[in-house]
């Protein structure tokens, strides 16, 4: 008897709201549900148009919104829109790698439920030039979304902060020698903060159009707010798969996974791998076709010229659930602008009184239902106004990425963990045709061992997808249906913070360069911090190292079988030592890279939710 068992990330599927079906499943907009999947992460989609790039960035905030402002570093001008959380949603749903373990029974040997819990591992014109006496020059400034955005450039660090600190984009002190590697550059820098009247449920993702043929991540901002192993998930979207130019690669090793609760500890063991390719390397999670969202951010059932042809305030909620317009933050902030609480419904929760604005009943709901619906049909409402709003700040953005998604062949999921003394150098990106896919899913076959007079298993021996094997104890119930006092489907694999499988070697199988053509180039991780260093001088369209360098490399001895621990052989950890990236001698000599800062600054407290180990 085999079984393949996936614990479903339901949540996240009614979160996106894709279909009528799964929109109706909590009766509304406002089901209070979280995305379960990789909220732990900085996420940004790369769109790559020959010589155009378009960036969507997903914000993440809390604390006042009157302290809120995010820093971006840029080569050059960007074109500014709003996106949609959805986007993220949609990738994460599709993209995130999954772990199954196959499981072979018999009559005479079988495996405890606790076994089969499986998971996966992880929302003005701008043309003006104003030159100022203070050392800045202020290149456009807009009101895009629900941000106040400016785009100024400065003769130094310290000019910027205090301009940016003066105008209400609020920016620490110790913010102006990051910003002044950049000003000496003479990068432009893009600041938002909220507008007046938004608060922290206002935030959209932003999008970036940049006249550039390769991407480029400065990070050296985000180090004053980013905690020891902070996720970065970089998606690109392009003719070819990604790679890292400037930084290394690595492959996880298998064994060290624990796959008896889905990949629990991916996390784990993804950190500990980087950790070994010297602490600047992604992994490749996903690369393949870009068909898997095909149809998936953006639907033909949308018809927002219907929705303004509906005057009551339910009935225009119900047919937005009908046609599945996505369930974000940012539909939900359209609701409470254009059906806003009446004084006397303040209180109540906005599920409860948008359910029951929403509610068919007609007449007979019974409180707060009936008084809720009476209030709001003595309001205004403006439909054509609300129908317009959705069209400009959810469907057409939605649309226009659908059309890349369609007509741009493959997309790449990277993902990394940095710590704040790890980012000084910023990772340049390119693509390589010779490259092969890598899927999302990955399978152990699992068979069971038992002891003599006993049908239940008490151990596993784990075959692998490259052939290798591992046996293992296998996890014991508490007390029956229950599996590790973690409930009937087994250990929690939230948090994917586990600790890695001993017994399995170590976290690193491989580690290697990767460049713009030909196979990896693998190297023996002892070697990481060298061949790293080497890597700081990468430039897109040339080779990331000589070949002199390469074959000065020594043999590799490296074993990933052996135990005893996961030593972290990086030793070049120094931020603010480090060459290379988008603000050093790794940019390419063309001026290649779309230059884009993840440095959001802020006096609050900037959400990053980065992982502890």
């Amino acid at each position: 008897m085999r079984h393949t068992f996936l614990l479903a990330t339901l949540c996240a599927a009614l979160v996106l709201g894709l279909t009528p079906r799964q929109a109706q499943a909590c009766g509304g907009f406002f089901c209070n549900f979280q995305n379960p999947v990789v909220q732990a992460a900085e996420r940004v989609l790369y769109v790559q148009e020959g010589a155009k790039i378009t960036v969507h960035i997903q914000i993440a905030y809390q604390g006042p919104s009157t302290k809120f402002s995010w820093v971006l570093p840029l080569a050059k001008q960007p074109t500014l829109g709003i996106g949609s959380d959805s986007i993220f949603s949609a990738l994460e749903n599709a993209t995130s790698p999954q772990f199954y373990l196959q499981t072979n029974n018999s009559e005479n040997c079988y495996f405890n439920q606790c076994m089969y819990p499986m998971a996966s591992a992880g929302e003005g014109d701008g043309t003006t030039q104003t030159k100022g006496s203070n050392g800045v020059t202020i290149l456009a400034q807009e009101a895009v979304g629900p941000y106040d955005t400016v785009v100024l450039q400065g003769d130094s660090g310290a000019a910027v902060q205090k301009w940016l600190s003066d105008n209400g984009y609020d920016q620490p002190p110790a913010t102006a020698g990051l910003l002044d590697v950049y000003a000496k550059k003479q990068f432009v820098f893009l600041a938002l903060k909220l507008q007046k009247d938004k608060t922290d449920g206002d935030l959209q993702p932003i999008v970036l159009t940049l006249q550039e043929t390769g991407p480029c991540l400065p990070i050296r901002l985000t180090a004053l707010a980013a905690n020891p192993d902070m996720p970065i998930i970089i998606w690109s979207l392009a003719q070819h798969r990604a790679i890292p130019k400037n930084y290394l690669h690595v492959e996880i090793n298998p064994k060290t996974i624990d796959w008896f609760s889905g990949g629990g500890n991916y996390y784990t063991v993804a950190s500990q791998a980087v950790d070994q390719a010297s602490g600047h390397a992604f992994l490749t999670e996903y690369a393949g076709p870009s068909s898997l969202l095909k149809g998936q951010l953006a639907y033909a059932t949308w018809d927002t010229g219907k929705l303004a042809d509906i005057p009551e305030p339910g009935k225009f909620l119900q047919e937005m659930l009908n046609q599945g317009l996505p369930r974000t933050s940012q539909l939900q902030a359209l609701i409470r602008k254009f059906i806003p609480k009446p004084a006397e419904f303040q209180a109540e929760t906005d599920q409860t009184f948008y359910g029951c604005v929403q509610s068919q009943c007609a007449g007979s709901c019974g409180d707060p239902c009936t008084a809720i619906q009476a209030a709001v049909a003595k309001q205004t409402f403006d439909a054509k106004g609300f129908a317009k709003a959705l069209q400009a700040g959810v469907v057409a953005p939605l649309q226009a990425v659908q059309t890349s998604f369609d007509n741009i062949p493959y997309l790449t999921r990277l993902f990394t963990l940095v710590s704040p003394e790890e980012m000084g150098k910023d990772p340049i990106f390119g693509v390589n045709p010779d490259l092969p896919d890598v899927p999302r899913q990955h399978t152990a076959q699992a068979t069971p061992i038992c002891e003599a007079g006993s049908k239940l298993a008490t151990q596993a021996k784990l075959v692998f997808e490259d052939g290798s094997t591992l046996t293992l104890p296998v996890p014991k119930a508490d007390s029956p249906g229950v599996c590790n006092g973690y409930g009937y489907y087994g250990a929690n694999t939230s948090g994917r913070k586990g600790p890695i499988v001993a017994a399995g070697g170590q976290p690193a199988k491989q580690v290697e360069v990767l460049d713009e053509s030909g196979a990896p180039i693998i190297i023996d991780p002892m070697e990481a911090d060298k061949v790293d260093a080497e890597l700081n001088n990468a430039q897109l369209g040339t080779p990331s190292l000589t070949a002199d360098f390469v074959k000065s490399l020594p043999k590799i001895t490296w074993n990933p079988d052996k135990i005893g621990g996961a030593p972290a052989v990086a030793a070049n950890k120094n931020g603010t030592a480090i060459s290379g990236g988008c603000s050093t001698n790794g940019r390419s000599s063309g001026g290649t890279g779309a230059w884009l800062g993840l440095g959001a600054l802020a006096l609050g407290v900037l959400v990053l939710r980065r992982r502890r180990a």
